[in-house]
């Protein structure tokens, strides 16, 4: 063997182990990190409990009757590694204007079943719960959540009213700042990002919202450094009739739970 044909084979090998780790990378993560002990919003106690779905990948639904149960219920999808604990104001505040609620689980959070969650993953579990609980009157998302959404429409998924609370628009750069929050170095990250562009993974919220209809608006805080505001009204500006409406101090998560946020999605959706 040359030295030359020593060097490319090591060049190869090189290269093969890169993609290997890469695409170990994108698969990590689609895996999110559960409580050890799970938490459900302390009002879904009073709600109906049910598993949705096929054994191994049921989906944990909790559905709140309020009196006007006439009116078709609102749809509630947390973001990643949470669960509907971030939901109790407007739970709280919804069910005092009477509306039904839904909240569930994510795939692979908290009380449903799986180890892994993705957009394809989570829009099938609000396209299943449509089918159950449905038609919704509305929804409200956090981060992970809206992508989700905005993926189930795309599959069928059927309401008039959103609410997108602090989304990650493109996801190849929120995949990139996690990885380099986590310290990642920086050429696996690049073929990270070359695979993942390669096969098709990343979903971008601001080119899938100019095909949306439902009346939409985005909530987002300035200082949000996980889903920067400016993204999240690059999303607004593409979604034909959407508002964006920005604060300042709360954060990522906060701003889900603040007095003033929580009344102004609860009249968004109780119009």
């Amino acid at each position: 063997m040359t030295l030359q044909t020593a060097r490319r084979r090591s060049t190869r090998s090189v290269m093969n182990d890169v993609v290997t780790h890469a695409k170990h990378l994108l698969n990590q993560s689609g895996q999110p990190k559960r409580r050890a002990v799970p938490r459900v919003s302390p009002l879904l106690h009073q709600a109906d409990h049910e598993m949705i779905g096929p054994e191994g990948s049921q989906i944990a639904s909790w559905h709140l009757l309020g009196h006007r149960y006439e009116a078709p219920p609102v749809l509630l999808v947390h973001g990643w590694e949470d669960d509907t604990s971030l939901w109790s104001p407007l739970i709280e505040l919804l069910s005092q204007r009477g509306r039904s609620v839904v909240a569930f689980d994510l795939p692979g959070h908290g009380h449903s079943d799986g180890d892994r969650c993705s957009l394809e993953l989570a829009a099938d579990a609000i396209l299943a719960l449509q089918a159950r609980f449905g038609p919704f009157a509305g929804a409200a998302t956090h981060s992970f959540g809206g992508p989700a959404l905005a993926k189930a429409f795309q599959q069928g998924l059927e309401l008039d009213q959103v609410v997108l609370i602090s989304p990650p628009v493109a996801q190849a750069r929120q995949f990139e700042r996690a990885w380099r929050r986590y310290g990642v170095e920086e050429p696996m990250i690049e073929a990270a990002l070359a695979l993942g562009h390669q096969e098709g993974r990343f979903f971008d919220l601001a080119a899938a919202a100019t095909s949306m209809t439902a009346e939409a608006l985005f909530i987002h805080s300035l200082d949000d450094e996980q889903c920067p505001a400016s993204e999240g009204k690059r999303a607004a500006e593409a979604w034909p009739g959407a508002r964006f409406w920005s604060v300042d101090g709360l954060g990522h998560r906060a701003l889900v739970q603040d007095d003033e946020v929580v009344s102004m999605v609860a009249g968004w959706l109780d119009a």
